[in-house]
């Protein structure tokens, strides 16, 4: 990681094209090549995100799910400022559309969810917990059967397959989008976690765990989605 003055850092900014932004400024932008730059602000003085910047956890995640044979996009460099405490990631993106995209498109959903439910069954047996896991952070690549993932900063990911307790938490989160949920309702909610637990690696006690966990989840989510 290399460190660069609040004149550098503005430099950078006036000569992007700012995409997303908040109350505290920019949060992702593109750059004059084409890239993508990520902005990682320091919300507290005194975390862990001082000890491990959210801007190095992006980074880690890439090249760990690299590994994994993932597709994901593909960091170029880490910056910091410290006169403003800014974190900038620059990196390329991962070719495609989001998943929700194509599904508004028109996409056919039934290939498409049923890769995406194998793609969740892969990352929980390589224990992954992607908390911002959700069909506008997937990506479809073009001419590819492979599913990709962007937005990764928030993700830990384990040296063994996730248990049923996490599973199922990973289900709420994505069951949090009314757009998707209508989509898994129209393909099916038996059939998704069907192919879920087909793909999912889980056997016995396990299994019987997670059924009785997302249970609940779905009953819960549903409800309030209602």
């Amino acid at each position: 990681m290399t460190s660069i003055s609040l004149s550098g850092y503005l430099d950078v900014i006036a000569r992007s094209r700012v995409i997303e932004r908040d109350a505290y400024g920019e949060k992702v932008l593109v750059s004059p090549d084409g890239g993508f730059v990520k902005v990682f602000r320091a919300k507290k003085r005194f975390s862990t995100a001082v000890i491990r910047p959210y801007a190095v956890r992006f980074r880690d995640n890439t090249e760990k799910l690299a590994r994994l044979g993932i597709p994901t996009v593909q960091v170029c460099s880490l910056v910091y400022c410290p006169e403003n405490r800014r974190h900038l990631v620059a990196y390329r993106p991962l070719p495609g559309d989001t998943l929700r995209q194509v599904l508004r498109d028109g996409g056919d959903p039934d290939p498409l969810l049923m890769r995406f439910v194998r793609l969740l069954a892969e990352l929980h047996r390589s224990g992954v917990y992607f908390r911002s896991i959700h069909f506008g952070n997937v990506i479809v690549q073009p001419g590819s059967d492979a599913l990709g993932l962007i937005d990764i900063a928030d993700m830990r990911i384990r040296p063994r397959p996730l248990g049923a307790q996490a599973r199922a938490r990973n289900f709420r989160h994505f069951l949090r989008y009314r757009d998707d949920v209508r989509c898994l309702e129209r393909f099916g909610l038996d059939r998704f976690l069907g192919a879920y637990l087909d793909a999912s690696g889980l056997v016995g006690w396990r299994r019987e765990a997670f059924l009785y966990c997302v249970g609940r989840v779905l009953k819960g989510s549903l409800n309030t989605e209602r």
